[in-house]
């Protein structure tokens, strides 16, 4: 971020917006383009792409309070304690636990994430490898402006998921006027992972997390390995929907995007 006018969200929502406006994957989510196999396919490695998410936030909030940064801490405590389903009084809470709820989002589509022989598509492995790394060696401000990013993109990459879910499974997530209470319940319960994390990151989580991070603007040093996490995510997205389209059969023509910005090596 070499322009000092452009702020740290404006360069947040500018980079990931340069990802999933112009992805094929997510223009054919949202466009409702793809079909059930494809959804499905989709679905199984979305769902895949960072299963160390808790322990980069835990991390990064240990982190931040070894530095003496409360706010940043507590900004990726309350991030933890809503993907853990953890109460105010410490109890975790398995109705509210978000892998409970991609597990149950992922058997309505009848995949089982937890199966010992779970396919991933190479591009799936190399992110969630890549994440791996950056819990393993990162700065603190590098985890926390990889999350800040995650913060943003999820909920621009789900509300195009949503689109061709419902499109493709109406029977399944959607609820009509007609369901008993035990199928309501079911669809809520099938809906939950998506739905929230569209309205929870992009209303809780990202602007508690910028706000903790804004006041490293003037900082050099801090921003340089902030926007470094922003990147970060970024090419690695871009990898793994290169890996995704190629899976679903996407034409030439498509893929261009991708010719920029290549992941480095």
């Amino acid at each position: 971020m070499n322009d000092k006018r452009t702020t740290l969200k404006d360069y947040v929502i500018a980079e990931n917006k340069a990802v999933v406006r112009h992805d094929p994957v997510v223009l054919a989510l949202m466009r409702k383009q793809l079909d059930v196999r494809q959804y499905k396919l989709y679905a199984a490695q979305r769902a895949s792409v960072a299963s160390n998410f808790v322990r980069l936030v835990l991390k990064a909030a240990d982190a931040a309070r070894a530095m003496g940064d409360l706010a940043l801490a507590a900004a990726l405590d309350a991030n933890a304690d809503d993907e853990l389903g953890r109460g105010g009084d410490g109890i975790v809470h398995a109705e509210r636990n978000h892998r409970n709820w991609k597990l149950a989002y992922l058997r309505t589509l009848d995949i089982d994430a937890e199966a010992p022989d779970f396919p991933l598509l190479p591009g799936t492995r190399a992110h969630a490898e890549a994440f791996l790394e950056l819990e393993a060696g990162a700065s603190v401000f590098r985890m926390a402006g990889a999350l800040l990013s995650l913060e943003n993109i999820i909920p621009l990459e789900y509300r195009a998921a949503i689109q061709s879910r419902d499109h493709l499974f109406p029977q399944l997530f959607c609820i009509a006027a007609n369901d008993d209470a035990d199928a309501r319940r079911r669809k809520s319960a099938a809906r939950q992972y998506l739905d929230d994390h569209v309205v929870h990151d992009a209303s809780e989580h990202f602007p508690q997390l910028l706000g903790a991070l804004e006041k490293y603007q003037d900082d050099a040093a801090a921003m340089t390995e902030i926007c470094a996490g922003v990147d970060f995510v970024n090419r690695h997205r871009k990898h793994f929907y290169q890996g995704l389209a190629e899976a679903l059969g996407f034409d030439n023509a498509a893929m261009e995007y991708f010719t920029y910005g290549a992941l480095a090596a």
